[in-house]
């Protein structure tokens, strides 16, 4: 089994990839790349750019995960359940 730092390092360094890849496709137009030059390319790397974005989002909800896993909340209930019955 993955050890969990090592695994959050992997997905961090991930999630920097990831969002090096969606500003150089942001950049494009200063480097002359617009949809008029080249509207195959870029119709392309905006289509890339949705699945990068998915990506994203599937690696921050994992790396949240790992920073915060869940509670049992069940227990959760019965502390509170407690106090209430103590009236505190």
């Amino acid at each position: 089994m993955v050890q969990t730092d090592s695994e959050i390092l992997r997905i961090e360094k991930r999630i920097r990839g990831l969002n090096r890849i969606t500003a150089a496709i942001n950049d494009l137009s200063i480097y002359g790349v617009f949809y008029g030059n080249y509207p195959e390319l870029v119709k392309v790397l905006e289509h890339a750019k949705d699945h990068v974005k998915a990506e994203l989002k599937s690696s921050k909800e994992r790396l949240e995960i790992l920073y915060y896993p869940n509670t049992d909340d069940s227990a959760k209930d019965v502390i509170n359940k407690m106090y209430m019955d103590k009236g505190i």
